[in-house]
């Protein structure tokens, strides 16, 4: 198993030395150079292989059709996000690739990828402006750098850790991470990220930039701390995370697994009333705050679910809901479900950035 994993991290380096600098992008000058202490263990920082910026971040990237999309098959993941109204989808098979895409049109904002940990998180870029690759990881996880100070970003930390901006929390916009397929149902008018990016990658063959890496119980490509053997390292999970900040957090996890299950699951999390909405065969996994205008509301599935997107119920109102967590019927009709900060990873990265964490019992 350790040849393995030698073998793999060598080509994967040389894959990525080999393509990260080559092509046009963005600016990749990056100001001031940083130095200081670091919030966490510099032992357990490492390279990833490649320079800073040796894995090209996108910005202003091409956006097009669902009809022009066609590179992509439905059962490909995607990073999906609605930005001032308009859908947009951002494959695996391209942030693979680059990691990081900004966007400082309409609505600023910086969508990270990091395929090693499985972890997408988006934030607003108001303020923070434009991030890169900084070749540095963190127990597998990207570490991001700005451009405005130069200071360092551990994605699952979701606040800078090293540098001028030191201990300055990312506001997290939210995202859906389901199949293209899935993300086109639901949002019909979306647009796609394009693969001119001015770089030549394969970006229509899903999984080619980390041949195999996905295995249920393979194991992370560098060896860490804090590997927690409750669940196979690579089993995706969607995390929930309430709380204040990297150390005061509180979190549970549920399964995603392509199964052809649908569940609504009423829970509570960290004294939070939550629901989880399930459909594995869809890779869509959600969840809210089932909690509005203070009373707390049970919901269960309404009529048939065999037809995606469904509708459910709440005890409560009788009011009828979406998958999205919209009301379209009853005495709460226009209200929203409001979001709790949740991410999907793999348990290995999960387990060591938010160690405890609870693991929803099926």
């Amino acid at each position: 198993m350790l040849k393995k994993l030698e073998i793999t991290t060598i080509c994967l380096v040389i894959c990525l030395l080999l393509f990260g600098c080559v092509g046009s992008g963005e600016d990749l000058s990056t100001g001031p150079t940083n130095s200081g202490e670091w919030n966490i263990p510099e032992n357990e920082i490492i390279s990833g292989g490649v320079p800073k910026d040796g894995i090209p971040s996108l910005f202003n990237p091409e956006m097009i059709s669902a009809e022009d999309g066609s590179y992509l098959i439905d059962d490909a993941l995607v990073v999906g996000m609605v930005v001032a109204g308009q859908p947009m989808a951002y494959p695996h098979s391209i942030m693979d690739w680059h990691e990081i895409v900004n966007e400082d049109s309409n609505v600023p904002f910086t969508l990270s990828y990091c395929p090693l940990t499985g972890t997408a998180v988006a934030f607003d870029g108001t303020v923070l402006g434009k991030f890169g690759v900084s070749g540095l990881l963190y127990r597998n996880n990207l570490i991001m750098f700005d451009r405005r100070t130069d200071s360092r970003w551990p994605q699952l930390r979701l606040q800078s850790d090293q540098g001028p901006s030191k201990d300055t929390k990312i506001r997290v916009l939210p995202t859906i991470e389901t199949s293209w397929g899935t993300w086109k149902k639901l949002f019909p008018g979306t647009l796609i990220l394009s693969t001119n990016t001015g770089f030549n990658r394969p970006y229509g063959q899903p999984g080619s930039a980390y041949p195999g890496y996905s295995r249920l119980n393979s194991s992370p490509l560098f060896q860490q701390k804090g590997i927690d053997n409750r669940l196979p390292p690579k089993q995706r999970v969607h995390g929930i995370l309430l709380g204040t900040g990297p150390e005061a957090y509180q979190s549970k996890v549920y399964l995603i697994q392509e199964t052809q299950e649908r569940r609504l699951i009423n829970d509570v999390v960290a004294n939070k009333a939550i629901l989880v909405v399930d459909v594995g065969e869809k890779n869509f996994v959600l969840s809210f705050l089932r909690t509005v205008d203070g009373q707390t509301l049970t919901f269960e599935l309404a009529g048939s679910a065999d037809i995606f997107p469904f509708t459910f119920k709440d005890k409560e109102t009788g009011s009828t809901w979406t998958v999205l967590g919209e009301a379209t019927d009853g005495p709460l009709t226009g209200k929203e479900l409001e979001r709790p900060l949740s991410i999907n990873a793999f348990w290995f990265a999960w387990g060591a950035f938010y160690e405890g964490a609870d693991i929803y019992d099926n």
